[in-house]
């Protein structure tokens, strides 16, 4: 096991740093990292590196069949013939597989997984429950692709609530029982300049 799948891995496949909860396959054999050192560090294996891989098999559920969509953000056109239709063979092998050749966390029905950029939503499993994929999982990626969220509402008003309806016509009405506010007296009309002074005539 040692030599014939986990140092070929570590040789050839290592790619970046990991740590504890890391999946890993080679040949079609799955590994899962459950302890690093120092713990919880991210790193990658060097010549100095120990590894112990003795002790009891990791269990887990495998599902028997998995169904993924791809979410229209971010999927390239060319997996797209139609606005109803899926490339599924294309997805399925530039996407689904080789993430699912290395990885063994299990999932469930309304996961999102991302993959290379694009996010992939679990739409279906067997069992309905959730599990890991294994290398006797059926993979299927056939429908439409999914949306965030629909379109922006077109803009036409919506009709007043009965409530606030009724409420603003008694607003109105109150308004109207009242009366307008009266108005403020008018100015008096200013002097043409006759009279000004000390005191007046009359001019027969």
């Amino acid at each position: 096991m040692y030599h014939e799948h986990i140092v070929p891995y570590f040789h050839t496949k290592q790619v970046g740093e990991f740590s504890e909860g890391f999946d890993f396959s080679h040949e079609g054999v799955r590994f899962s990292v459950i302890g690093v050192l120092p713990e919880k560090s991210y790193g990658v294996v060097g010549r100095e590196t120990e590894i112990f891989y003795e002790g009891p098999a990791v269990e887990r559920k495998v599902l028997e069949r998995l169904q993924l969509l791809p979410f229209e953000d971010g999927l390239p056109e060319k997996y797209r013939p139609s606005k109803l239709m899926l490339d599924g063979d294309a997805l399925l092998r530039d996407y689904v597989r080789p993430h699912f050749e290395q990885r063994s966390a299990p999932l469930a029905p309304g996961d999102v997984v991302p993959i290379q950029g694009v996010r992939f939503k679990v739409v279906a499993c067997r069992p309905s429950e959730g599990g890991g994929v294994g290398r006797d999982t059926e993979l299927v990626c056939q429908g439409v692709a999914l949306r965030e969220a629909f379109g922006p509402s077109t803009g036409a008003a919506r009709p007043a609530r009965p409530k606030a309806a009724a409420a603003k016509a008694a607003i109105a009405k109150a308004a109207a029982a009242r009366g307008a506010p009266a108005a403020p007296p008018a100015p008096p009309p200013e002097s043409d300049g006759a009279g000004q002074g000390g005191g007046g005539c009359t001019v027969s």
